[in-house]
């Protein structure tokens, strides 16, 4: 009994000791070192996997402010990809210059001018009407007042008949060809039941309906009642709204789940695993314009000199970017300088310099936008090529506005240029459309394509599913995406 009162007292001093020792270190000044945790044994640690697609989650996506949400209306490339959520289209854009049916089940044509279409039955809008032929003239018919930069109204001129064979058939019938008509068809089909579009009337007929919009974000429900075989994953889409110069940051403190990225060196996001990400096309193509007074305005000089550019044009050294290397025949140095010869130049041996009636040439022009370093990397590449072939050439710098001017009064002999092509045109489309807006009427545009920038989607690697992004449709897919919902591989 004794030796037992003996080992409960010694007990009892271990533990105010032990006691104390925790306080001490409880609320001690010192800086504390965390102390290593034992792993559990193998047979209780938890294994966490991919469960596949599941419905859930919410997918939180970036836009700026928005003017409209009106598709036909809004000036907001934004406003368009929250409209690829609502609205659903004839066709939907799939690849550059390439489109597949989507609201429309069959479709035929007669020498590309008598099409006719049949929609797929039971597609309805949010507020319940099936979305019919009537529906598809009503949207022609507002867009053809519509001032959009993002759907071609140009093809509306040339309808000559809208013709509603039934509720879900209808014909065109066109004055001229198009073999391009199905490549225009990709607008949002609105319902002709809605007056006028506003927050309160956004019915579309697509995988989601909107529901609830503030000055900070956007909120998308998935539509119970979608006409597809397979309803999204997804329940929730929010466009967070931010202003342009955030859309990195939102990205980067993983406020929104989506980026967009150009004129950078895609390679460094390789070996990134928190990210997966796509690199296409964007929709700004650079040229080079020559104006048709210059030195290089005589159509010989200016093959040759496309053709010098584009047998260079890689030590441009732009990174990643989609060069129009096949657009014209490569010129070597060689063949520029017998080019220009026989254009009518002289070649001073000694001083290396084309001459024209025994005088030096003038100098070229060649006028950048002043801080726009891709211009000026451009124009710089210039002036060192045409210096290598005999011809002086210098950059002269100004604003925006006054470049525009010199081209337009033709106060300049070569120019790099931006322009963004549209959704519809093909490179030669956008050409056309440039040379008419400078009021080059001949058949020698004096436009040279010679690159067009790469840009890319950045996805957090909690999206998953196939994704197919392209510019004009950079969410292509988004109905197949899931949210990982993950499980304890011990329930299995």
């Amino acid at each position: 009994m004794k030796r037992m009162n003996i080992f409960i007292l010694l007990m009892a001093i271990f533990a105010i000791f032990i006691t104390g020792c925790e306080a001490r270190q409880t609320f001690s000044d010192d800086t504390l070192i965390g102390t290593p945790t034992p792993a559990p044994p193998t047979e209780r640690q938890v294994k966490l996997i991919d469960s596949g697609p599941e419905r859930g989650g919410t997918l939180r996506l970036f836009t700026t402010p928005v003017d409209t949400l009106n598709p036909l209306h809004t000036n907001n490339k934004y406003v368009i990809h929250i409209s690829s959520f609502i609205f659903e289209s004839l066709f939907v854009r799939t690849e550059e210059n390439k489109v597949e049916p989507w609201l429309v089940e069959e479709w035929e044509h007669e020498n590309f001018t008598n099409w006719s279409f049949t929609i797929k039955r039971n597609v309805k809008f949010h507020h319940g009407p099936e979305l019919t032929s009537y529906d598809a003239r009503h949207t022609i018919r507002l867009l053809e007042n519509s001032d959009t930069a993002f759907f071609d109204t140009e093809f509306i001129k040339n309808i000559k008949e809208f013709n509603i064979i039934t509720s879900r058939k209808f014909e065109i019938a066109l004055k001229n060809p198009d073999e391009e008509l199905l490549n225009k068809l990709t607008f949002p089909i609105l319902s002709q039941t809605v007056e006028s579009v506003t927050e309160k009337t956004l019915y579309g007929s697509g995988a989601y309906c909107l529901e609830k919009m503030d000055e900070i974000e956007i909120t998308l429900a998935v539509n119970e009642k979608w006409w597809h075989e397979e309803l999204p994953y997804i329940d929730y889409i929010i466009f967070k709204i931010f202003s342009e110069n955030e859309l990195i940051d939102a990205f980067q403190n993983k406020e929104t789940d989506v980026s967009f990225i150009k004129n950078v060196d895609f390679d460094k996001y390789r070996y990134r695993t928190d990210i997966c990400y796509q690199v296409y096309p964007g929709n700004e193509v650079n040229f080079l314009y020559v104006n048709p007074g210059s030195l290089f305005g005589q159509l010989n000089r200016q093959q040759a000199l496309f053709g010098y550019v584009i047998g260079r044009i890689h030590e441009m050294n732009l990174g990643q970017v989609q060069y129009f290397e096949d657009y014209s025949d490569p010129f070597t140095i060689e063949e520029f300088r017998e080019a220009m010869i026989q254009s009518g130049l002289s070649w001073d041996r000694d001083k290396r310099l084309f001459t024209y009636g025994n005088k030096p040439l003038s100098k070229i022009v060649i006028v950048a936008p002043e801080q726009d370093i891709q211009k000026l990397h451009t124009a710089n590449f210039l002036v060192n090529i045409l210096s290598d072939a005999g011809i002086v050439a210098e950059i002269k710098t100004m604003s925006n506005q006054a470049v525009k001017n010199a081209i337009r009064n033709g106060v300049y002999d070569l120019s790099p240029v931006t322009e963004e092509i549209r959704p519809w045109e093909k490179l030669a489309d956008t050409i056309k459309r440039m040379q008419d807006s400078l009021g080059y009427g001949k058949d020698n545009s004096y436009i040279l394509p010679l690159y067009r920038n790469m840009q890319a989607t950045l996805f957090s690697n909690k999206i998953r599913g196939e994704k197919k992004s392209i510019y004009w449709n950079p969410y292509q897919g988004f109905h197949t995406w899931y949210m990982p919902v993950y499980k304890d591989e011990r329930e299995e």
